[in-house]
């Protein structure tokens, strides 16, 4: 009874000017990416066809930031237009565009340039500096340029105040690839960001990153974490069982990333301070660190296994075998899914698990993720096209192969199986702005997707490839009825998306590289 209270206390007390009818960060109103809503959320729609688009606005130029929407105002990022795309090599940038449009009409109502310092790739399918979401309050607004600004402006969009750093590209002669995937997060009176410490005091580590907490209403600089973390890990707010605010922060990844040690760090939101430590001998930080009141999840990488921690103490409760369960894998002979064994599939194929990058999601005591398939990076993964469902409870893990697109005839859906795509990435003006031909990708394999969101039990999965699936989280199997829907963004081949999708007022609000979608039922 005590620890169930101190859960009811936080769950009402975490985001208490946050209505349901307004998303004011990526994760959404609690900041856990999962959200109760009286309000249903569409779980049908198409942007091919017109079926439940309430209006589709052309965006300036490509961007990949989360949707922030209060009341009647929308706010996102793109990178800043460009009129022509002659080489590759200088489609390079640091400036950003800050937009704010209307909710009803998709009307754009203002935007503001926001210069940055270090450069990024354009649509670059790791990120760039639009990735990091806005955030707001309904007062004000604060968006971030992952190349080293955060601008604030009142609703009108005037300027409040700027806050600029510069990010570590290079450290020790240890290049870093332009990988920020934090996501900005608002609590109370206090924002967040991720910024290098910059100063050879020994307080903290030179040149590592830091989860850095600002005044809301100056900028002002509040405080620097304990611990570190790595630019590469998405952190997760929320509640503690005793009731405090916390941020669960990641270490450990690709190109040498500096921080230690590997693991996960607790992070009191009241002064930064560590609350607790894990270290890990296994696995990496390229995840959205999910965490609940129940547990914490560390993820692996070719190990095959789950570490699960307690969220109170962060000690290993148990590592978790993916490869006991269930696999069901379609087979286009018989027009059906078939099941097997999945400790005998695995065997058999010689196949490890690697959980896709940011495509995690925690929804009580089942993990849900997107696994890579196998490609040029890693050969010996899958199963291919599947998500993964994991009960953290008993061990076991279902498999399930999803379409990789579909064909529309006479408005019917003929899925596409096994069979790797790829999709352009002109903006809106027909430029072909990616500078990596590895952004062309299908979504499946060495990406960063956007993260997932569930609303009222359906969980939103979206691809590369524009493609939106939904998925009945309170199925108790992960078969063809878990699989709600699939559905477009846009046209099969033409369509490019890496961004998570938001929920207000009974609406989705999803974006392509060349448009904002309002989608409603």
């Amino acid at each position: 009874m005590h620890r169930l209270l101190y859960f009811l206390l936080a769950v009402l007390f975490s985001v208490p000017s946050y209505s349901q009818s307004n998303w004011p960060q990526a994760a959404g109103p609690n900041g856990k990416w999962v959200l109760s809503s009286e309000q249903s959320a569409p779980t049908s729609f198409s942007v091919t066809t017109g079926e439940n688009i309430e209006w589709k606005t052309p965006l300036p130029e490509g961007g990949q930031s989360g949707i922030a929407v209060w009341e009647d105002r929308i706010f996102l990022t793109v990178m800043k237009p460009i009129q022509q795309a002659p080489q590759k090599e200088d489609l390079m940038g640091t400036d950003i565009l800050a937009i704010c449009l209307d909710a009803n009409s998709g009307e754009i109502l203002w935007e503001r340039p926001m210069a940055g310092s270090l450069p990024s790739e354009y649509m670059y399918g790791f990120s760039d500096s639009s990735t990091p979401s806005p955030l707001t309050d309904g007062q004000s607004v604060w968006f971030y340029n992952a190349s080293g600004i955060i601008s604030c402006f009142d609703m009108a969009g005037k300027l409040q105040w700027q806050h600029n750093w510069i990010p570590v590209s290079e450290l020790d002669s240890i290049h870093f690839p332009f990988n920020k995937q934090f996501e900005p997060m608002i609590h109370e009176d206090i924002i967040l960001n991720m910024e290098p410490y910059m100063k050879e005091d020994g307080i903290r580590t030179y040149g590592w990153n830091y989860l850095t907490a600002l005044d809301k209403k100056t900028g002002k600089m509040l405080w620097v974490s304990q611990d570190a973390l790595t630019h590469y890990n998405t952190p997760q707010f929320g509640m503690t069982n005793e009731g405090e605010a916390a941020v669960l922060i990641g270490r450990g990844g690709h190109h040498k990333v500096p921080e230690k040690p590997k693991g996960y760090s607790m992070i009191s939101l009241k002064d930064g301070h560590r609350i607790w430590k894990y270290e890990a001998d296994q696995g990496e930080a390229l995840y959205h660190a999910s965490w609940n009141d129940s547990y914490a999840v560390w993820f692996t990488e070719k190990e095959n296994e789950l570490h699960v921690l307690n969220p109170d103490t962060g000690k290993l409760i148990r590592k978790i075998d993916l490869r006991n369960g269930t696999v069901r894998l379609w087979d286009k002979e018989k027009s059906q899914y078939e099941a097997q064994d999945a400790k005998a599939y695995f065997d058999q194929e010689e196949l490890n698990v690697f959980p896709a990058w940011y495509t995690n999601i925690l929804i009580e005591d089942q993990l849900y993720f997107l696994c890579f398939k196998k490609g040029r990076y890693r050969k010996n993964i899958g199963p291919d096209y599947s998500m993964a469902k994991v009960d953290l409870e008993t061990g076991e893990t279902q498999f399930l192969e999803l379409p990789v697109h579909f064909n529309l005839q006479a408005d019917q859906k003929e899925y596409i199986w096994n069979e790797e795509l790829v999709t352009e990435t002109n903006n809106i003006r027909g430029l072909d702005v990616a500078h990596d031909p590895r952004s062309k990708r299908d979504g499946w394999h060495w990406n960063f997707n956007g993260n997932p969101i569930a609303i009222n039990g359906k969980i939103y999965f979206t691809t590369m490839l524009g493609l939106v699936y939904v998925v009945d989280a309170q199925s108790p199997e992960l078969d063809a009825k878990a699989l709600i829907s699939v559905n477009d963004l846009g046209p099969k081949g033409k369509t490019w998306s890496v961004n998570t999708p938001s929920f207000a007022n009974g609406s989705l609000y999803h974006r392509t590289l060349k448009y904002l979608i309002k989608i409603g039922e």
